[in-house]
């Protein structure tokens, strides 16, 4: 029997709020979809205070996006978020290479914000592209972010003020963050062993760090976070926008792949070894541990929301990513086997609301 009570309860807790919303949009113009696909599943163990809903403009019948809140925190991360892709849409680098959902209404009624964007049909999710069709996606994608790199003074003063900025001091300062929340929330000696190793790395390389600091950065990129249409790669949360590491966006991407598209995660790999030379591919590995400790925390701190087969779930997540912290630290491949058990047990445990969620992602 699969464990949904907990993301149950939290739909529950939300009916009130999205009844309120429903009204306040049929004055704008819009209704909301009866399937809701970013509520189902283990939604509920990310942002609690901000709403992202399917729904159509009545008019026209188009499909659109809708994020709402009238919590504080929801709000926030609503009008960051805008924030950051309007200045974005104002800089003369960001027209030329990233392309977002076209903004369909913004607002604010009563104690509840509104954001309305256009919803980007895809003809396939991203891993039922070819190989070739995949590598050459990222690569443009990742290539457009490296081109903005902030440091002349008139860049500098232009994002300042609106995306956070790190170099190797803050990312060493975060990693120390993620350490001692997963040693607090899962205390576990070979975990505890594996991120001193990953501490020592990242330590002993700041200076790489910051040498290829001041990029523009997606931080979460991964199929959730983006659609491909017309072989054009819509960005979708920009939220996770802003200054660092020109890695972490690769970092993030190829650590998604050793999951779901292997052969890309090497292919990428392989190419950043041979055409970028050894510090880049350093720097690479050593934001693929830092994103990998980052996700350690994520998973950690859920083990208290979750119970049944998904706190069953999580445990296995856990083990699996501080295997895959070793391999890295190891400069060796995961093993096929480790990831093959990690994914049969995955299927398992996974409740029948998250396996329908993920069909959006990835190749069923």
């Amino acid at each position: 029997m699969k464990s949904t009570e907990n993301d149950h309860s939290w739909l529950s807790s939300k009916v009130p709020e999205i009844e309120n919303l429903s009204i306040v949009l049929k004055t704008l113009g819009f209704l909301l979809d009866e399937k809701q696909p970013h509520l189902s599943g283990e939604r509920y163990l990310m942002t609690k205070e901000k709403l992202v809903l399917a729904g159509k403009h009545i008019a026209s019948g188009e499909h659109v996006i809708i994020k709402a809140s009238r919590h504080p925190s929801g709000i926030q991360e609503i009008v960051t978020e805008k924030r950051s892709r309007d200045l974005l849409n104002s800089l003369s680098f960001a027209k030329k290479v990233l392309v977002f959902p076209t903004e369909i209404y913004y607002g604010q009624h009563n104690d509840t914000t509104v954001w309305i964007t256009s919803y980007i049909t895809q003809d396939k999710v991203f891993v039922a592209h070819s190989l070739e069709e995949q590598f050459f996606l990222t690569l443009r994608t990742f290539e457009a972010q490296e081109a903005f790199h902030a440091t002349t003074f008139e860049h500098f003063r232009s994002v300042k003020n609106t995306f956070p900025i790190l170099r190797g001091a803050e990312y060493i300062k975060k990693f120390e963050n993620f350490k001692s929340k997963i040693e607090s929330n899962f205390p576990n000696d070979p975990l505890r062993a594996a991120l001193e190793k990953a501490d020592t790395f990242l330590r002993s390389q700041k200076p790489i760090m910051d040498q290829y600091a001041n990029h523009l950065v997606h931080q979460d990129f991964v199929p959730h976070n983006f659609r491909v249409k017309n072989r054009e790669v819509f960005l979708l949360d920009c939220s996770s926008v802003y200054f660092g590491n020109k890695y972490e966006g690769w970092a993030r991407f190829l650590n998604y792949m050793v999951i779901h598209s292997p052969e890309l995660e090497k292919l990428l790999v392989t190419y950043i070894r041979k055409n970028r030379g050894p510090d880049e591919y350093l720097c690479l590995r050593l934001m693929r541990v830092y994103k990998v400790c980052e996700l350690l925390e994520y998973y950690t701190r859920s083990l208290a929301k979750t119970s049944g087969d998904l706190h069953d779930l999580t445990l296995t997540r856990i083990g699996f990513w501080q295997e895959v912290m070793l391999s890295l630290l190891a400069d060796k491949p995961l093993s096929k086997e480790i990831v093959d058990q990690y994914k049969e047990t995955r299927d398992m445990l996974r409740s029948p609301e998250e396996k329908e969620r993920q069909r959006e992602f990835a190749v069923a």
